[in-house]
């Protein structure tokens, strides 16, 4: 003989405990009215043995002793019976069955849970997967007592099955989503940057054409030097993998690194295609034709914004595209705001849903970082090349008298027009999305798509320091002995 203590039975992590036999589960009032009959504590088991809070058992014992449990001797016929089986013929009523080989909710675990749960099918069981279930908060009315115990609300935790799979398969999902959007904003830079090398390659590409380069051959060329910048990227990707890894807490095989260099150079391909098509139609003439306007009424420019409204009206392609990254970005960051205040960023119904949020919420947030900077490097990118585009109009106007004071307010007022128009579109889409899952629109959730927008347009008004910079360490007696 001896005694058993339930407290040092290892049951699990909290978030994922099932419910057992050896301790009646904390059963509570889920009103003011329950919680004073209660007078504070839980609902503690009486001496009825089919009551709704059943005692912990009072013996524990063996497969061995199976025989005592049948003998009608010991136990008369049908009286621990509820569900009209007779429990003298089937005593077990429940059966715990571990698997070997089981780690986690990896696909591995889950495939060899899967097999074994098909094999006990087959014997005619039913058969609950409990693997990954969590407590989640239940609310139930206890009717009244036929010996005068009040009617009672109570509150306690049943076991929900299949969540840990659920929110792993969710934050793949979100995971993949998020990071699909990073790709994105990576693949509009690269359109633009390309678009930019093929527009200032004009005569180049003319006199490649005069010489009899074909069309295929041009487009092949500008692709070829992309695929190769995709290459220079991934790799430089897969090696920083490994210490990004490390810093959190993470496994990265070399495989799955080696994969950014494919990954990579596709997407340098596939952003390249339309700078590629752009470059395969390109006019021989253009090795010899002057750029010069078009002759066509000019609208007067009244001043500085005037002028930087006009300069981003030149090349819409290009404005659009820087807006487009920082849209996406801003989007990605007003949803999460919106996500965290109108639902408290939990999974809720669940503990281990509410810890699993609390634990991914940072990679989400990293993510959103990353597309917010992407986008503000994609305004810079977009205001530099201009920049460098019209290197002899900004050295004109410095020579007819424009101090740095006009340059410089021209260089920020583009990139601050840029960054308005991607914030307040990537705002709007965030706020629909939102409105989308279900999320009451109010005031707070109003300010903080606002406070998102101001954060993206300000933030792309302070990416164009770099250009202004560079506009001041423009050699303009140089430049305009070259036009």
């Amino acid at each position: 003989m001896g005694s058993f203590d339930p407290g040092k039975l290892d049951l699990g992590p909290v978030l994922s405990r099932m419910p057992t036999s050896y301790e009646a589960p904390p059963v509570s009032g889920a009103d003011e009215r329950s919680k004073a009959l209660l007078k504070g504590q839980t609902l503690a088991p009486n001496e009825n043995i089919a009551g709704y809070v059943q005692a912990p058992p009072l013996m524990l014992t063996t497969m061995a002793s199976i025989d005592a449990f049948t003998n009608p001797t010991y136990l008369p016929p049908n009286l621990l019976s509820t569900s009209g089986v007779d429990t003298n013929t089937h005593p077990i009523s429940a059966i715990r069955v571990r698997v070997a080989g089981v780690t986690g909710i990896d696909p591995v675990s889950r495939e060899r849970v899967r097999v074994v749960a098909r094999r006990l099918e087959a014997l005619g069981l039913r058969v609950d997967i409990t693997v990954g279930s969590s407590p989640a908060p239940v609310r139930t009315t206890l009717p009244a007592g036929s010996l005068g115990r009040p009617e009672l609300a109570l509150a306690e935790n049943w076991t929900k099955k299949g969540v840990a799979v659920e929110i792993v398969k969710a934050v793949d999902t979100k995971s993949v989503a998020l990071f699909g959007l990073i790709l994105l904003v990576c693949a509009l830079t690269v359109v633009n940057a390309a678009s930019a090398a093929v527009r200032a390659r004009r005569t180049e590409l003319g006199v490649l054409a005069s010489i009899g380069w074909s069309p295929p051959r041009l487009a092949g060329m500008v692709l070829a030097e992309l695929a190769l910048i995709g290459v220079v990227a991934g790799t430089a990707g897969a090696v920083l993998s490994f210490p990004v890894a490390w810093v959190s807490g993470l496994d990265i095989s070399p495989a799955r690194a080696a994969l950014a260099i494919p990954a990579a150079t596709g997407l340098a391909i596939l952003a390249g295609i339309i700078p590629a098509v752009r470059a395969a139609r390109a006019d021989p003439g253009a090795a010899v034709r002057p750029a010069i306007a078009s002759t066509r009424r000019a609208r007067p420019v009244r001043g500085v914004f005037s002028l930087a409204v006009t300069n981003l009206r030149r090349v819409p392609a290009r404005s659009l595209l820087g807006a487009a990254s920082l849209a996406v970005g801003v989007a990605a960051l007003a949803v999460l705001a919106g996500i965290t205040l109108a639902f408290q960023g939990a999974v809720t119904g669940t503990l281990l849903g509410d810890a699993v949020t609390v634990q991914v919420r940072g990679v989400d947030v990293a993510a959103v970082v990353a597309m917010v900077a992407l986008g503000i490097f994609s305004v810079a990118d977009v205001v530099y090349l201009n920049l460098k585009e019209r290197a002899a109009e900004f050295a004109t106007l410095r020579a007819i008298g424009w101090g740095e004071g006009p340059l410089s307010r021209l260089v920020a007022y583009e990139g601050l027009l840029i960054g308005l128009a991607g914030s307040l579109v990537g705002a709007g889409a965030g706020l629909g999305v939102v409105r989308l899952l279900g999320a009451p629109i109010t005031p707070t959730l109003l300010a903080a798509f606002a406070a998102a927008a101001v954060v993206g347009t300000l933030s792309a008004a302070a990416a164009t320091l770099a250009p202004t910079l560079a506009l001041r360490r423009l050699p303009t007696t140089e430049v305009i002995a070259e036009e």
